[in-house]
């Protein structure tokens, strides 16, 4: 495996953001308060998880990966898109054995114009998000690679999540004047109901890829990168329900004040700090936050178990093995992606917590999804 470059933000990606305020009202939702100061939570170490399962993603030639991977699930399916690539995804089992892949893009006959987001639909079928201008289609996917057209949406869309009680949410982003709002939610038949997070943004937009939507057993989780906001959507509301405090890693007051290439140059020197995902089920909270800093990038990764919280800070270049959490079961066990080459490492260096048994040795490097549990007795 190549070593996979930095995501550096870009000066073009900056362009698409401004200083956010959600524009609902506030309910009685409790908003939890949280940091990412040197000393604000206890620091966990490797010694504090359990691995309880290890899933090798088969990899060929034809599905070769990077670490920057969007990974949903169905109950049978796994699908998977490069998002440096953004050009197709690829379809496992719940082994982990590859099946193929579907949603290429390009300009011929059986491709899509674009690829920006997909999502299991009722019967495991991949519903792909491509939009185009100040439209978005979904098309519906069989997992031998069959597609048609579901609908097509009057709203730009970034990213989407279909809802269990039917319907979709949609994010646009600042996209004015396409993006009126930066939520929409509409029916199954993609008709927009309602509107949320109105959009006030005039500057240029330019697309990026982001996923916004987390699926949770209370319901559907929303964030936006530099908003220090997390969001919860239920019963036709979204709510804000988590405040972070950056510290240091802030946006600077006068940021949106000034030029927007001066504004790159200072909090690129200075550091920033993002949400990158958001997972919860039953007790268990995971909040992903990715801090960057020159050319470097780091981690805060909270765990929240009931009333306490917990730290994993992880360097990209050094501790990798827990940089990518990328969702929680429902046995309430942390998924994080890696890959065999730096599990192999961190196995010789912490044989009590990683092993490699079980795992091919031979061929091309892989991605692995560990099941991980956080010890109780903590």
């Amino acid at each position: 495996m190549n070593k996979p470059k930095p995501i550096l933000l870009s000066i073009e990606l900056l362009l698409i953001f401004s200083m956010v305020a959600c524009t609902n009202p506030e309910t009685d939702e409790k908003i939890v308060n949280i940091s990412i100061a040197p000393d604000d939570y206890p620091t966990l170490s490797y010694q504090d998880f359990t691995v309880e399962e290890m899933i090798r993603l088969e990899t060929t030639e034809e599905n070769l990966m990077g670490m920057d991977l969007r990974v949903k699930f169905s109950e049978n399916l796994m699908a998977v898109m490069d998002e440096n690539k953004a050009n197709k995804l690829h379809l496992f089992d719940r082994k982990g054995s590859y099946l193929n892949a579907i949603a290429e893009v390009g300009e011929g006959p059986g491709t899509i114009r674009s690829l920006r987001d997909f999502e299991f639909g009722k019967t495991e079928e991949v519903l792909v998000l491509s939009p185009i201008a100040d439209k978005a289609k979904i098309f519906k996917f069989s997992k031998d690679g069959n597609f048609s057209e579901a609908f097509e949406l009057a709203y730009s869309a970034d990213s989407f999540i279909r809802l269990e009680g039917g319907g979709f949410l949609f994010q646009g982003g600042y996209n004015l004047p396409f993006v009126t709002h930066r939520v929409v939610r509409t029916d199954a038949e993609g008709k927009i109901q309602h509107r949320y997070l109105e959009n006030d943004y005039e500057n240029v937009m330019l697309p990026m890829m982001e996923r916004n939507f987390f699926p949770s057993d209370k319901g559907v989780f929303m964030l936006e990168i530099f908003n220090p906001n997390i969001y919860l959507h239920k019963a036709d509301s979204l709510t804000k329900v988590l405040h972070a405090d950056f510290g240091t890693y802030d946006l600077p007051a006068n940021f949106w004040d000034v030029d927007l290439m001066d504004s790159f140059g200072e909090i690129n020197e200075n550091g920033f700090a993002t949400f990158k995902g958001v997972f919860q089920q039953g007790n268990l909270m995971v909040i992903d936050i990715v801090v960057q800093k020159g050319m470097s990038m780091s981690k805060h990764i909270l765990f929240k178990r009931d009333k306490d919280i917990y730290k994993l800070k992880a360097d990209r270049d050094d501790d990798m093995v827990f940089f990518y959490p990328i969702g929680i079961n429902k046995k309430e066990q942390v998924l994080f992606l890696t890959y065999r080459s730096i599990l192999e490492k961190h196995a010789h260096e912490f044989p009590e917590t990683f092993s490699t048994d079980g795992l091919p040795k031979k061929g091309l490097d892989y991605p692995v999804i560990l099941h991980v549990r956080l010890n109780e007795q903590l």
